[in-house]
């Protein structure tokens, strides 16, 4: 075989397994750390920005200099294994020529690019490397992933600079009755996980990296729990043992996590609704509908609360109904007293229906629109009695208030006095004696 056929021949095997190829174009971020491989320019210099963004974010969360070992390689045009069904993405540690382990990330769907799934893959490449500073891997050996608790949680933390945190997931978590469970939370598994539930999880993992910067030592105390590969899922006394003001006591640690969580669900609180302006939300979040479904299109005329049983069997009513609940527990948090139960039994109604999308809840439908029509009745009385009390207000004097007024003022600046006695401290006192 000519060196040129085996050039050809080896080219698209080394693209198959997603290693950097020389002949690829690549730029390096500002830091040196990430090297992103791609035909696309544009691509490159989104992804070196984008990336050297969660570095500093990572850095500034642990207040640590950059003292990066290990290269971070970035394939954006990665050729996807020959698999059924290949993964978007992967991640790996390989052993470069030169012996040094090197992170990688290859990129099989371009879509990843433009989606907030990039901001945690870089997170992990970051955490992996901290990891994997001092731990050599040899080459094809298997390595341990970046804490899934950590990742998720800078994220969520990143993301809430911008969009704010997200006071009704952490409002739902502690509506439930019983407090959520520390090692529950830190033994899931993200791959068992629809959407509602990623993001419950994250909004916990925020929580959790909260909790642990409460400690005295909550920074140091990460730095040094990253500062190794962990095992999976992680535990919580390898946690604890890093954080020494604890005592080893998991308990404090888990009710650190739960305050966290109640201080972040009254993050938005702070502006309660009038009557009448929730009154109007809550219609507007009732007002749901079905999506066109073919082989049922009388479900899509349908809409209002007495509709949500309907939806809620229907092919994309549990996706409906979970945005409506979240719709209500936002309201929740600033409804106003006199709707705060009602809109609560709506809640409780559209998440049992999320759950269960075959009970029946028409009665407490018509019993909660009952109530609801009453509200909205009262609240335009009530608003109507105002406008009338403001229009017909007459000024008037009241002349016992003017005397009494009067009273004061004469109490406070008595006229002079002129008895002989009087007017002898005034002589002393003009003396100065």
């Amino acid at each position: 075989m000519s060196l040129l056929r085996a050039l050809i021949f080896l080219l698209p095997v080394a693209a198959a397994f997603g290693g950097p190829l020389e002949v690829i174009p690549h730029s390096t971020s500002s830091s040196g750390q990430f090297i992103v491989y791609s035909n696309d320019p544009k691509a490159r210099s989104l992804a070196v920005v984008h990336a050297e963004d969660q570095k500093r974010e990572f850095l500034e969360l642990l207040r640590t200099t950059d003292n990066w070992k290990l290269p971070i390689i970035l394939n954006l045009d990665a050729t996807p294994p020959l698999v059924r069904r290949p993964p978007p993405w992967q991640i790996r540690i390989y052993e470069g020529d030169d012996r040094q382990n090197k992170v990688q990330l290859d990129i099989f769907d371009r879509a990843l690019l433009d989606s907030p799934d990039l901001q945690t893959l870089l997170l992990s490449t970051l955490v992996l490397e901290y990891n994997y500073r001092n731990t050599p891997v040899k080459a094809g050996r298997p390595f341990q992933e970046p804490p899934t608790w950590f990742v998720q949680g800078l994220a969520q933390r990143i993301r809430s600079q911008d969009q704010g945190l997200p006071a009704s997931l952490y409002a739902s978590l502690l509506s439930t009755g019983e407090p959520p469970r520390l090692n529950d939370f830190l033994d899931s598994r993200l791959d068992r996980m629809d959407s509602t539930l990623l993001a419950i999880y994250q909004a916990q993992a925020a929580a959790f990296i909260d909790a642990i910067l409460s400690l005295p030592d909550g920074r140091a105390g990460l730095r040094s729990y990253l500062s190794a590969p962990r095992k999976s899922p992680p535990s919580l006394d390898e946690i604890i043992a890093c954080l020494p003001s604890l005592g080893k006591k998991s308990e404090e640690l888990s009710r650190k996590w739960v305050l966290s969580m109640a201080r972040s669900s009254a993050a938005d609180r702070v502006d309660l609704l009038t009557a009448r302006d929730t009154g109007d939300e809550l219609d507007r979040i009732l007002n749901v509908k079905a999506l066109p479904d073919p082989k049922h299109p009388e479900v899509a005329a349908m809409s209002g609360p007495y509709a949500l049983p309907t939806i809620a069997r229907s092919r994309n009513g549990r996706f409906i109904l979970s945005q409506t609940q979240e719709d209500l527990l936002k309201l929740s948090l600033r409804a106003h007293p006199l709707y705060k139960s009602l809109v609560d039994e709506y809640l409780r109604i559209t998440r049992e229906l999320v759950q269960k999308p075959k009970r029946h809840e028409e009665k407490a439908i018509s019993t909660a629109e009952d109530v609801r029509a009453g509200l909205r009745r009262q609240s335009d009385e009530i608003r109507d009695y105002m406008d009338w009390v403001q229009a017909t207000k007459i000024q008037t004097n009241n002349d016992d208030l003017q005397k009494a007024v009067q009273s004061v003022d004469d109490l406070a600046n008595p006229p002079p006095r002129t008895d002989e006695i009087s007017r002898y401290l005034d002589t002393v006192a003009a003396r100065n004696e």
